[in-house]
């Protein structure tokens, strides 16, 4: 068994590959920032909007993955959301649309985007105070 697991290693290039960073010298939250961090009620639908835009701040560096994740202020997850982007891009603004349940205008939510950029994982977290969109 040992054998043919190190026949198969030697075999799979792609489990031997190490995961290279485009720019070892700068961290995932060096590589990109968060901005235009929102969350609101939109009275018009009948919905609340989590929205925020994460941009590269260097351009060695692509966003090639980007998730949402909505917890109320006693930390339970409400909604989340994460997609990859094929080739990556520089720029997204992932946003969430649903139903307000118990939330309402005043209301403080924590808000967390996270994804991939190059080959490193990034996290930020927010405290939002939901406003009328």
């Amino acid at each position: 068994m040992i054998a043919e697991e190190l026949r198969q290693s030697k075999t799979d290039t792609k489990r031997r590959t190490p995961m290279a960073v485009n720019n070892p010298q700068k961290s995932a939250k060096e590589l990109v920032s968060v901005s235009d961090w929102n969350a609101c009620l939109n009275s018009g639908d009948n919905m609340l909007v989590l929205s925020c835009k994460v941009t590269t701040s260097d351009s060695s560096a692509t966003i090639e993955g980007v998730g949402l994740i909505l917890n109320s202020a006693q930390g339970a997850t409400l909604a989340s959301l994460y997609t990859e982007l094929s080739g990556g891009v520089e720029s997204a603004s992932p946003a969430l649309n649903l139903a307000p349940g118990n939330l309402a205008v005043g209301d403080t939510v924590d808000a967390v985007v996270s994804g991939e950029v190059g080959t490193q994982h990034y996290f930020f977290d927010q405290k939002l105070t939901i406003g009328i969109c």
